[in-house]
């Protein structure tokens, strides 16, 4: 048997913060959180995003907790149970982990309850959310036109864009799941697509340009997408250079997880169906009628006769470079304590000397988390904290 070498063994030290030690960790760690909100309201609080300094608002609670939370004067144990609190507060209901802290450190005084709540908000009283909580920027106004436009009580889908500038889509429809075929996009890098476009589904794969070579004398000039199982190499690479020189508009768009059913849809629409289940052949598919489409990466979304169904697309432009996903961040908030707001009402109060508009369904969840919160720190009779040494 072989003789290995032990490293040195690591040693560790227990210390023991008696009941008067950890309640004046606790007082602490309120008077520094509380200067934080403090400094958080009034713009004066900044984090790295992106390779860039950004200024924090509420809607960045969050993320200037992590600084927070590196305060080594602040004892871990009780650290973590304050942002274990604040954050499982926020998955229950985005906000109200700040509502908590500012009720904890004393920083708002709420109103009394009202005797005949009213448990909805007017778009203004909306809006006012917005405005207390994003200081405006690109996410406080992509938010407005959200509920604007019906966001409050639709399908919002947020993504990164590859084009310049933010779009925002609306489509009355129904979602194809699936993505635009990866050889094509690597060639042409496409951005999102918006418009009336004629569509082909081919349950199967396309093999061969003569397979499609009638359709696209057809396609000249027109904006078609062509779904199917697979497109060989070939086919793709046609497409793309066609694109590129102007000659064709055609998208080659994969499905995923299809069944007949699903396929057979789509002939009730509008869409050119080729399948062995209808007897029909890809060589004598022809253009139908034109659609209102949204062409994304991962989904396309077509607007059914009669369909009442809203979906609305938000793509973040390139130029905003790595800030992409922070301006996703703030706004899925937004678009979060907006419905909140629609759905529960609203509470205006002080915070920190500047007016907040919060979703009374966020007061309710942050008093409750405040209130476990306050008993389990009253409750702390000491802690044994244990440091590995090497």
């Amino acid at each position: 048997m072989k003789n290995f070498k032990q490293g040195p063994k690591r040693r560790s030290t227990k210390a023991f913060l008696n009941e008067k030690e950890v309640h004046t960790a606790i007082r602490l760690a309120r008077t520094s959180l509380g200067e934080l909100c403090d400094n958080l309201f009034n713009g004066n609080v900044a984090f790295a995003y992106g390779q860039q300094i950004c200024t924090g608002t509420p809607l960045d609670f969050h993320r200037c907790l992590t600084g927070w939370s590196q305060d080594a004067s602040i004892d871990f144990a009780i650290r973590n149970t304050i942002l274990s609190s604040f954050y499982s507060t926020d998955v229950i209901l985005g906000g109200s982990g700040l509502i908590s802290c500012l009720l904890w450190t004393g920083r708002i005084t709420l109103p009394e309850k009202e005797s005949d709540p009213r448990w909805y908000a007017y778009p203004h009283e909306v809006n006012a959310v917005i405005d207390s909580w994003a200081h405006g920027g690109l996410s406080s106004a992509i938010a407005k036109k959200l509920v604007r436009i019906g966001g409050c009580g639709n399908f919002i889908d947020l993504q990164e864009g590859r084009q310049l500038g933010t779009v925002v889509s609306v489509v009355q429809g129904r979602e194809i799941p699936g993505s635009i075929d990866p050889l094509f996009d690597s060639k042409i890098d496409l951005p999102q697509q918006d418009g009336d476009f004629y569509g082909v589904a081919i349950d199967g794969i396309v093999e061969t340009m003569g397979q499609i070579h009638k359709l696209l004398d057809e396609a000249e000039g027109q904006k078609i997408v062509i779904l199917a199982r697979g497109f060989l190499p070939d086919i793709s690479n046609t497409l793309a250079e066609n694109w590129i020189s102007g000659k064709l508009q055609v998208i080659p768009f994969t499905i995923t997880g299809w069944g007949t059913d699903n396929f057979l849809e789509l002939c009730e629409y509008g869409f050119e169906c080729v399948s062995t289940a209808t007897g029909s052949e890809i060589r004598k598919a022809k253009l139908q009628k034109l659609i209102a489409m949204v062409v994304a990466k991962e989904k396309i979304t077509y607007k059914a006769d009669g369909e009442s169904k809203t979906n609305i697309s938000v793509s973040f432009g390139k130029d905003l470079g790595n800030l992409k996903g922070l301006a996703i961040d703030r706004t899925k908030m937004l678009v979060a304590l907006s419905r909140f707001a629609a759905r529960s009402g609203v509470v205006d109060f002080d915070a920190c000397g500047h007016q907040l508009t919060v979703p009374v369904s966020a007061i309710t969840v942050g008093q409750r988390a405040e209130k476990i919160l306050r008993e389990i720190l009253q409750n702390l009779g000491g802690i044994i904290t244990s440091n590995p040494e090497r």
